[in-house]
Formats: structure tokens, sequence, C-alpha cells
């Protein structure tokens, strides 16, 4: 973990356990990746390549709701998870060259030794389990361990500590958004002349990303070209298709650094070509429902708000609402409130949103605009963290 990432950490753990505090639970068992970056402040690799195939299991937090906290981690991530705000690290064996390694009992091994840790002295009490992640295996693990203990799940108070971005979050989601208005403003440079096909596009706006970091991060999502943009398919490129003068160029991207993510989209025109009055139509009402739906997020306000505030921009361009207008980011890349007509979530200051309403001409037409910049909602209203230009 980067001291960025590092200083400050240990206020989300704090908010997690007020939320077992509420629910009148003793302690929690985390696993998935999002939960247990947010609750260590250790960015948890994503799974991916040869260590998350060698790992029976993914790093685990257990933490009590008075007391401690361990982490449990494969071995090759010892050193890296040292800088988490929890009381100890506890690695366990995956693979070896030589000797054969169990993985699976190790990791149970080290995750019953982290529960009797953390809960052996308190007696009867609730455990919180984050079911969607967890293993079954290590699931009874943990009541084994534990018996007499009552289980419950922790996936609703997870979700209300996260809600709310401490001052720490915002920081890294700030510089998060900084990423992305360099992925979009390379974007529009790479696109001033035709003839570079999406696989350059995409190594060339990855490279300016992975310079401004100093290392390599997780990217995901789509750049797509021509009639590629007219419908949703996401995630749907790169792809060896080689742009000409007057393409359209649709960039939904989502990076993660220091475990927070950005995920912004823009839609231009390759070598500035000026747009058909359809283009300009599709671009205009998405750009608008992205604004309006940004100024609609307000404390007060519901997450529903702001869905309608973009339906309403695209009604006044005759357009239909495509898809829902965005989410929340944070340590995962999309999380509620999700802005959709039936999510009556309030809006509170410190919830930080991707919006990103869409318009598209559909199959046999030939364009298709979505417009996504990342907001930090305040008491005083919402401030736009992305700076990039519109592309049209």
């Amino acid at each position: 973990m980067t001291g960025q990432a590092a200083a400050g950490a240990g206020e989300e753990l704090a908010r997690l356990r007020a939320e077992l505090t509420a629910d009148g639970c003793d302690a929690v068992v985390l696993a998935s990746t999002a939960g247990v970056t947010y609750a260590s402040g250790w960015e948890v690799p994503v799974p991916l390549g040869a260590l998350a195939d060698l790992s029976w299991g993914r790093p685990t937090l257990v933490a009590a709701r008075d007391g401690g906290a361990v982490l449990v981690v494969p071995d090759g991530l010892r050193a890296a998870a040292e800088g988490a705000a929890v009381d100890e690290v506890l690695p366990f064996a995956t693979f070896d060259g030589v000797a054969p390694i169990d993985g699976r009992a190790a990791y149970l091994t080290a995750l019953k030794r982290a529960v009797r840790l953390v809960c052996g002295a308190a007696g009867l009490g609730t455990v919180a389990l984050e079911t969607g992640a967890l293993p079954a295996a290590a699931a009874d693990a943990v009541t084994g361990t534990l018996p007499g203990w009552q289980t419950t799940e922790a996936e609703g108070m997870l979700a209300r500590a996260r809600a709310i971005k401490s001052a720490r979050e915002i920081g890294l989601l700030r510089r998060a958004a900084a990423l992305a208005d360099l992925a979009h403003t390379t974007l529009i440079d790479r696109c001033r002349a035709a003839g570079l096909d999406e696989f350059r596009l995409w190594a060339d706006v990855s490279a300016a990303v992975f310079a401004a970091v100093g290392r390599d991060i997780p990217l995901t999502g789509e750049v797509v070209t021509g009639p590629r943009t007219t419908t949703v398919a996401y995630p749907n490129g790169p792809r060896a298709r080689v742009t000409k003068i007057g393409d359209p160029v649709l960039m939904d991207l989502s990076g993660r650094a220091d475990g927070y993510w950005f995920d912004c989209t823009n839609t231009l025109l390759v070598a500035g070509a000026e747009p058909t009055a359809s283009q300009l139509r599709h671009a205009r009402a998405s750009q608008a429902a992205c604004e309006a739906a940004m100024d609609a997020l307000r404390p007060s306000a519901e997450a529903a708000d702001a869905a309608a505030a973009a339906e309403a921009a695209f009604a006044g361009f005759g357009l239909p609402m495509a898809h829902y207008a965005g989410h929340q980011v944070g340590v995962s890349v999309n999380e509620p409130p999700r802005l959709v007509p039936y999510d009556r979530t309030p809006i509170r200051a410190g919830m930080v949103f991707s919006v990103e309403p869409g318009a598209y001409e559909g199959p046999g037409g030939s364009f298709g605009a979505r417009s996504e910049k990342m907001v930090l909602v305040t008491d005083t209203g919402p401030e736009v963290l992305s700076t990039f230009a519109w592309g049209i």
C-alpha cells in the first residue's frame, strides 16, 4: 500500500464497527476484494493471474466490534499487506515448487486462528459473514470455531458503512477522477487524426494512465468506434477496427488506483469532424442528461430524483432513457445507491457518483453517445470532480 492510501486508514473500519454495533453484532468476517480493501485500508489485488490460481483462499478480514482485527492473506501477499490498518497479518501457505502444500487446509487453519485471536475471549455472540464472497468451507470454519454463536449477513452493514466516503476516500477518489481526466484528454489527442485502430487507442490511453500512477493498474471498460457505438454491449472493446475521419469513438473506462476506482465516459468524432444533426442531438441529449442528473445529487434528494432529472432531459430532445443514469463509485467500480426510478435511497453529503446516461441510434444506425463524469455530493450541492471536456 502506498503512503497516500495508508494515510488516515482506520476510519473506515471504525465506521464498519459502528454498523456492527447498530445491528447488535460482535464480529465480522469479510472476504470480497472490495470489502477487505475498504475495512483494512489495503489495496487487495484483483484476483487475476498465477497467485490467484495458486491460492485456495482469498484475503479475509476478521474484526471484532470492540477489539482486534486480523487479516488472513496468501503468503505471497504478506509483505504488501503489512501496511493494512489491522492488528496482525496472518499469512497462509499456497504453493511450493519442491514439497506439496495443502493450500485449502492452510487457509482454513489461518482463518480459524484469526477467529480465535479476535473472538476467543468474547464468550457467545453474533458474527456477521460476507456470504457472497466467503467460501462455504470458510463459513463452516468460522462457525465451527465459534460454537453457540449466531450468524447473520454482513452485506447490509458493509454497504451502509461504505455509502458515505471518509475524507481519505474522497482524496483517493479525487485522484482517481484526475486519472480519468488524463485518460479522456489522451483519447481526444489520439483521435485528432484517423488511422489508429482501437487496440492502439486503448494502449496509448493505458500508457498515459500507467505513467501518471508510476505503475500498471487495473483498467477495464471499452473503446468502441463506428457502428459499435450505436448499441450497448458493455464491455465491448477494443477491437482491430481502424478509425476513419468522422467516426464516432466512445470510451467508457474504469481504473483502480490505491483501491479506489474511477469510471468516466466520453464520446467524440475522429479528426474533429462536424457532427450531423442526429449525432449532435444524441450527444447533446446524453450530456444534458448527465449534467441534470449531477445537479440533482443534493442532500435531501433521493437517488430516483437524479434518474428522473436525466429522463426529463432526454424527453426535451425527444429521446428515451436508454439505461440507468449512474451509480456510486468507491472501492467497487459500481456500488449502490444506483440512479434508477425505484431507488429511494436518500442522497447524503460524502457520496461520490459516476453519472452515465446515454443515447443511441440503435441497430442500423451509425452513432451513439454516453456521457459520464464523477461528482461528489457536498452539503451545499454537487461538486463535479471530472474536468475533461465533452468530445462533441
